[in-house]
């Protein structure tokens, strides 16, 4: 599939077909990588049990559905602003931005939500209800949802999905039912090399150049550690009885996390991974 990339270092921002109507929309700091993460993995406690020569980057994405209706699942950093709008752009062409859907507020994934009202001042802005915040982050007259609310778009419909594992207490996921896609906002994400030329790859891409199971459970691992400090309080066979209930729920086939590489095929066969994953981060 074709990759359309717009600027270069901390502002590159790429957009790239998952589906024929579903595009993820990242950046990959490519070349800047190595002077940015250089030293990211010796700040970890497991320093020394972990992978701390690889250089790897750490993408913002947003995804935007392209229906009777569209829909943009979150919005970027606003470091990457101009180019994000100039890759929403180049997806809709003269059809309209319909929703804003945030995940959570917070900078990679709201930051450019006001930019993209002042493009398409119809977009309707959509975020979790339960807060009184909206204002101050520029989501004036959002339209608060809760699990369970769907948004038809054509033929594609998005269904708010509770989240398992939260950044921030007003979060929500989301699964799409036509293409099968689970979005996961912070979580089951992994991380990935630029020297390698692993910028805007899919997962499976990467393993066929030689990403690794092993590689794959510690990315999940040091990635959950990091987000969800509350891990440590845990049970591990109770989080992973979440996990198992949540995927037999939807059985994704499309797994899209903010910050990792889409994984779009044999999700489940991934599940295993992304479990053993979390139990590591819960022993960290």
């Amino acid at each position: 599939m074709t990759t359309t990339v717009f600027g270069e270092g901390l502002e590159r921002v790429a957009v790239r077909a998952i589906t024929p109507d579903i595009f993820w929309i990242t950046h990959c700091l490519g070349d800047a990588a190595a002077a940015i993460y250089a030293n990211y993995f010796s700040m970890l406690p497991n320093a020394a049990d972990y992978t701390g020569h690889r250089v790897v980057d750490y993408p913002f994405s947003a995804f935007l559905i392209r229906d009777e209706k569209t829909l943009m699942i979150d919005t970027g950093a606003p470091r990457q602003q101009a180019n994000t709008l100039k890759a929403v752009e180049h997806v809709l062409g003269d059809q309209p931005l319909d929703y804003i859907w945030i995940s959570h507020i917070e900078l990679p994934h709201a930051g450019n939500a006001p930019a993209l009202k002042r493009r398409y001042p119809m977009a309707e802005y959509v975020a979790a209800a339960g807060g009184e915040q909206y204002a101050l982050h520029g989501l004036e007259g959002a339209r608060l949802t809760a699990a369970g609310e769907v948004f038809t778009l054509g033929k594609h419909a998005l269904e708010v999905v509770a989240p398992l594992f939260v950044d921030h207490g007003l979060s929500q996921w989301a699964f799409e039912r036509t293409s099968g896609m689970l979005f996961t906002a912070d979580w089951a994400h992994n991380l990935h090399e630029p020297a390698r030329g692993e910028c805007f790859m899919f997962l499976d891409e990467m393993t066929a150049g030689g990403y690794t199971a092993a590689l794959h459970a510690d990315d999940i691992a040091v990635n959950a550690w990091y987000q969800f400090p509350w891990l440590k309080w845990t049970d591990p066979d109770e989080v992973c009885a979440a996990i198992d209930a949540l995927f037999d729920r939807y059985q994704p086939r499309i797994l899209a996390p903010s910050h990792g590489n889409v994984i779009r095929g044999d999700v489940m066969g991934y599940l295993p991974l992304i479990k053993a994953g979390m139990r590591k981060a819960i022993a960290m």
